[in-house]
């Protein structure tokens, strides 16, 4: 009796479920076309968030800290720019 009560159980589970698993598929979005060589596929002029910004530059401060990059450099019209090297422009 029980194995019957059981059977029945299960039979009415998988008619709600039949409804839900004979439902095609909706179309997957086609996937982005693949960068030309020598191209980004990510933005390189993208404007970070102020809270983004001071956070990339508080963790570069503490993984990099004798980065010579962050150093200004005098240019030859007396104005600093964040320079790389040491020669004047």
């Amino acid at each position: 009796m029980i194995a019957v009560l059981v059977l029945v159980s299960l039979l009415a589970m998988f008619g709600l479920c039949l409804p839900g698993l004979l439902r095609p598929m909706p179309p997957s979005p086609a996937p982005d076309p693949p960068a030309a060589e020598g191209e980004y596929p990510e933005s390189m002029t993208a404007e970070l968030d102020p809270g983004d910004e001071e956070f990339l530059a508080a963790l570069a401060d503490e993984l990099w800290p004798e980065d010579e990059y962050l150093e200004l450099e005098q240019t030859t019209d007396g104005e600093e720019e964040p320079g790389g090297t040491d020669m004047l422009l």
